[in-house]
């Protein structure tokens, strides 16, 4: 039967070939559309995730707050100051947290054989790297031994090491900062991250939290920085932390202002709430395009059920039911869509081959790896998204059609001219 009405819908195409030509490229253009649109829409959530993934896997940056509520006997709007003890502390005593670093953070020259920069450098121990997503392009991360003993070495940030050296070699090389000698041990991968505190990562020098000692004074730490074992016990964990420091520093674990907490899964859950009304606004639009093939679609259809009156009172006359003249017209209306889609998912795949990459954090953060752009993929989801939608487009297109031609009397149907 499909077969049939296969066939009975070709010769439908065919009997007027500029209208049926304009209808399927109708339909090919709104399919094209809304598959480019929905690729785009998940390049763009691709590109925000892969720049949040930069910051760390679950990591959450603790800063120093004051007291809005009266305890142990102290008053409210007192500042708190973290120390060094509170990291051993949670390391010591705090079962869901997985790592945790201090970081002291200040700005100071830094001095190379060619240049002098003004840049930060962060005093951090040997889990930081791990936690906030640092990967080596040459040479190594700071160790537990550099950290142990105090080691005057340093890891440049990507752009921070152009900065110094240019395009000669850092590692293993000499630099001054603050007329205190460190050594290279590493440079890291160009970081591409859309979220960060005390500037880019990549802008940004390394050093031993211990060795700080020598450049200022470390009692006191900017933040502390730590991992929770995983998502699900985030909050749990963060409340074990909340009330190992408020123990510390005689503060009620339920003073909101004491410390202020920057989750990564807050970030996420807002660029989720971006992206996610992103993806609706561009299926909406997508959706409003194919709608425009389907009104073509349907006048196609209405037409047909015109020039064909006579052939509908036939069928009627012969035994043919109402439902029967309804499938009919129907399934060729999804016959004609599915061509037509067809024909528009092949487009948009040559479309998103041919435009490949569009540039976003690439251009922003002078990435020349392009990992973070918005990148062109039809994916199955986008592809499910537009074979369902086209057809409800199909079914909505052809039913009006479909039902007026099955609602025609066979003897008014046989008079017609």
């Amino acid at each position: 039967m499909f077969r049939e009405i296969f066939k009975q819908a070709l010769v439908s195409l065919q009997r007027n070939r500029t209208r049926s030509t304009l209808t399927l490229l109708g339909m090919a253009w709104g399919v094209a559309c809304f598959v480019i649109l929905f690729a785009w829409g998940d390049g763009f959530n691709r590109a925000l995730l892969i720049g949040l993934s930069y910051f760390g896997d679950n990591v959450t940056v603790i800063w120093n707050g004051q007291t809005s509520l009266q305890a142990g006997g102290q008053k409210a709007g007192r500042r708190i100051r973290m120390e060094l003890k509170d990291v051993e502390d949670v390391e010591r005593n705090s079962n869901l947290i997985r790592r945790v670093s201090p970081e002291i953070y200040r700005q100071y020259p830094m001095q190379s054989s060619r240049r002098l920069r003004n840049d930060g450098v962060r005093g951090v121990n040997h889990q930081y790297g791990a936690m906030r997503g640092q990967f080596v392009e040459e040479g190594r991360l700071i160790n537990a031994e550099d950290v142990r003993f105090a080691r005057r070495v340093v890891v440049l940030g990507n752009g921070l090491r152009g900065k110094l050296f240019s395009e000669a070699p850092a590692l293993n090389e000499e630099i001054r900062i603050a007329g205190v000698p460190f050594t290279v041990i590493g440079v890291l991968r160009k970081k591409v991250s859309i979220s960060n505190y005390f500037g880019l990562d990549d802008e940004n020098a390394f050093i031993p939290y211990t060795t700080m000692n020598s450049l200022t004074p470390t009692r006191y730490l900017s933040v502390m920085v730590l991992q929770t074992v995983n998502p699900v016990m985030e909050e749990r964990a963060l409340r074990q932390v909340t009330e190992i420091l408020a123990r510390n520093h005689r503060f009620s674990p339920d003073d909101k202002n004491a410390l202020r907490m920057q989750t990564w899964h807050e970030m996420y859950q807002i660029f989720d709430g971006i992206t996610a009304g992103m993806k609706i606004f561009l299926v909406l639009m997508g959706a409003l395009t194919l709608s425009i093939g389907g009104v073509g679609l349907m006048n196609v259809m209405l037409v047909a059920v015109t020039e064909r009156t006579r052939e509908i009172g036939m069928r009627k006359a012969m035994g043919a039911r109402r439902r029967h003249i309804l499938w009919q017209f129907l399934l060729e209306a999804l016959v004609i869509a599915g061509i037509g889609g067809a024909l528009g998912y092949l487009f948009a795949q040559a479309a998103a081959s041919a435009i490949g990459v569009i540039p976003f954090w690439s251009a922003i953060m002078n990435d020349t790896t392009g990992q973070a752009d918005i990148h062109l993929i039809i994916s199955p989801a986008a592809f499910l998204t537009a074979a369902l939608t086209l057809a409800l487009v199909g079914i909505l297109s052809g039913f009006l059609p479909a039902f007026r031609a099955s609602r025609l009397a066979p003897v008014e149907a046989l008079r017609y001219e």
